[in-house]
Order: C-alpha cells, then sequence, then structure tokens
C-alpha cells in the first residue's frame, strides 16, 4: 500500500485519493495523447486529475458523471475553476504532477510490484531444470 500524500494548492493542502479503476485509466489514456498535443489539454488532464482524486471536484461544483465520463470536459470545468480562484496553470501543474504519478502506479503497477503482492519473490520465472 502506498503512502498517502497531499498536495497543495489554493492555499490549503488536500489529501490524494484513487477514483475507480475505469476513472483513473482514462485519466493516464488521455494524460498520454495530452502529452503529443499543444495548448491546454494537458492542463484539462491536470485539472481533472485533482478534480478527481482530491475534494477539489465537488468543490469545482464539476460532475465526472454530468461531463460524460469525458476526462477532457470534466478537467475543463475543474481548470476554469482553478484559474478563476486566480490559480495560475505552473501552481497546477506542479499540485498535479505528484497526483499523476500516483495514479500511473496505481493503475499500472510495476511488474516487480505485482511479483511482490503475490509473494512471489522469485518472479514466476521457471528454474528450467
Amino acid at each position: 500500500m502506498s503512502e498517502p500524500i497531499k498536495v497543495s494548492i489554493l492555499g490549503g493542502s488536500y489529501g490524494v485519493g484513487m477514483p475507480d479503476f475505469a476513472a483513473r485509466e482514462e485519466m493516464m489514456f488521455a494524460y498520454g495523447d495530452a502529452r503529443t498535443k499543444r495548448g491546454t489539454t494537458i492542463l484539462r488532464v491536470y485539472a481533472a486529475a485533482l478534480g478527481l482524486c482530491t475534494r477539489l471536484g465537488k468543490e469545482s461544483g464539476a460532475s465526472y458523471q454530468k461531463s460524460g465520463f469525458d476526462v477532457l470536459n470534466y478537467g475543463g470545468e475543474v481548470y476554469g475553476w482553478l484559474r478563476q480562484k486566480g490559480v495560475t496553470p505552473a501552481d497546477i501543474v506542479t499540485a498535479a504532477i505528484p497526483v499523476i504519478v500516483r495514479v500511473s502506479e496505481e493503475t499500472f503497477p510495476r511488474q516487480d510490484e505485482v511479483v511482490e503482492a503475490m509473494g512471489n519473490s522469485e518472479g514466476g520465472t521457471d528454474s528450467g531444470s
């Protein structure tokens, strides 16, 4: 189990939790796509991560369900709210990076973590004898 993390934004500290697997996976796919695009797409993904993984989503009034479970639409709602509150894009990026990292770790664990969780220190290899 990963250590709990908090992010600082809007003059406060927000605990980070994980949304359901489907939302995490959608977020990671959106993040992968956004990394290759110009513009504010990546900022929408970062804002979605903050909204889905902290109470900022509820505070903003954004609804992942009402956005059609679309990461970019939802992230746009959270992003707009944060910007109206005076949060800079740099502040959003700084707060969201550890959240994105945690979501990635929780969604796509590394092979050694999977092996350890299964209690198989040999990694499932066959001795070949």
